[in-house]
């Protein structure tokens, strides 16, 4: 009891500090660098066409694997290209770990499928070293991409009616295994948008 008594402050201080790293260790799943990302919401289940292997994909068939998803256009003038080259770096960057297909899934998602027909696609994809088993290009109905995009409800999309140009926000959708969305990487914010950061978001999420 006298060594309790005089030693309590030692105690007290020794208990907060293995309190603090539990926290620390739950809020940052045990590094500092890689914080936990809250969940957004759940993400919206659709069915897409494979623009590559072919068939219908379903939105759900994943579950169990991390997912970045993007949208976007293959005549793109500006974002998209640089965007997806970012894409084909975590590629690489999950090959390399053993996680790619297998943890992780790839998912580029055109909202412009009457000029990105499946042959055009897989020309764009072509360019960045796409590894169709884990990386899938997905399309379908312009309407109903257009009603998709924005049940994702950090992403907008403009169409331009006479001209046939878009506009979007340059997201790339970050989902968990339970599919929720836990993070939008903007591409207006260089510090986010690099393949090494990204990777981190990844981990913090499996």
């Amino acid at each position: 009891m006298q060594f309790l008594l005089k030693h309590s402050f030692k105690l007290a201080i020794g208990s907060l500090v293995v309190l603090m790293g539990i926290y620390l260790y739950l809020t940052y799943g045990g590094s500092e660098s890689t914080p936990k990302l809250p969940n957004m919401q759940a993400a919206p289940e659709f069915t897409l066409q494979d623009a590559v292997n072919g068939g219908d994909v379903n939105f759900s068939d994943s579950n169990g694997k991390v997912r970045l998803i993007y949208f976007y256009w293959a005549n793109c003038p500006d974002v998209c290209p640089p965007t997806t080259q970012l894409m084909s770096q975590v590629q690489d960057k999950l090959i390399a770990d053993k996680k790619f297909g297998s943890d992780v899934e790839l998912m580029s998602i055109t909202f412009d499928p009457v000029r990105d027909t499946p042959e055009a696609i897989k020309k764009y994809s072509e360019k960045f070293h796409a590894d169709y088993t884990g990386w899938k290009f997905l399309r379908g109905d312009e309407k109903y991409t257009a009603d998709l995009i924005p049940q994702f409800k950090g992403m907008m999309l403009f169409k331009d009616e006479k001209t046939n140009e878009f506009s979007h926000l340059d997201l790339l959708i970050l989902v968990d295994r339970d599919g929720n969305v836990r993070k939008y990487i903007d591409g207006a914010h260089e510090e986010t948008m690099s393949a090494d950061s990204i990777m981190k978001d990844i981990e913090s999420v499996m």
